[in-house]
């Protein structure tokens, strides 16, 4: 047998050893139960209501952006309105 088939066959055994290692042990890691799950839901609802609350208040700031914005062009249109402020379109003639 040629040294490059020996080379060969011991470097498809280690490969395939490393990939049982790797695999054994991340059976392990996903099988293993949480130390403590009384602490890890406490945490999870934590960070849901964080984020529940990041969400609210992004939307009440977006509403008042909104508000504000409506405000200023109903009263740039009640102004134009009280003073008869109007345009006239005119069209040429060719």
């Amino acid at each position: 047998m040629s040294i490059s088939k020996l080379q060969n066959r011991l470097a498809y055994v280690g490969a395939l050893v490393v990939l049982v290692a790797v695999l054994a042990a991340a059976n392990s890691a996903f099988a293993a139960e949480p130390a403590n799950a009384a602490n890890t839901g406490a945490a999870d609802q934590a960070a849901a209501a964080e984020a529940i609350n990041g969400a609210k208040e992004a939307a009440r700031e977006s509403a008042d952006k909104a508000a504000k914005a409506l405000k200023l062009e109903n009263d740039f249109a009640l102004e134009n309105q009280l003073a008869d402020i109007s345009s006239t379109l005119i069209a040429a003639n060719d």
